[in-house]
């Protein structure tokens, strides 16, 4: 009993506090980043800043609408990333997780015309090139 209960003191308890700390100072597993797109500008200009964006699988964009709207936001081949409805309220948010791999034009429908379009680049950790 003595023998197991040394065993138990001197390795497992010792990783388990470990674990334990490593958990509580974050270093567990890493969370998705978070980026922010706005939608327009604060000097009313009809672009996206960024008008590129180039995130991890599994990120999460914020998108923000700022300036001179209504805007909306399309995503080429991807409708249930775009935001269709279009948006009057500036300071209006959503948020959207990427997980597939891929480069994805955006743009806004209305101002498309005046070139609000943008690139979104989802690719794995390392393969920027």
């Amino acid at each position: 009993m003595s023998r197991t209960l040394g065993w138990l003191c001197g390795a497992v308890l010792p990783a388990v506090l470990l674990l334990a700390l490593l958990l509580a100072a974050g270093a567990g597993p890493a969370a998705a980043a978070g980026h922010r797109v706005r939608l327009g500008t604060a000097e009313g200009l009809l672009a996206f800043e960024p008008s590129s964006l180039r995130i991890e699988p599994g990120d999460v964009v914020t998108f923000e609408v700022q300036g001179l709207g209504p805007h909306n936001l399309i995503v080429a081949g991807h409708p249930e990333w775009s935001h269709e409805s279009l948006v009057f309220e500036e300071g209006t948010r959503w948020q959207q997780r990427f997980e597939a791999v891929g480069r994805f034009p955006f743009w806004c429908e209305p101002h498309r015309f005046a070139g609000m379009e943008g690139l979104l680049i989802v690719e794995e950790p390392g393969a920027a090139g």
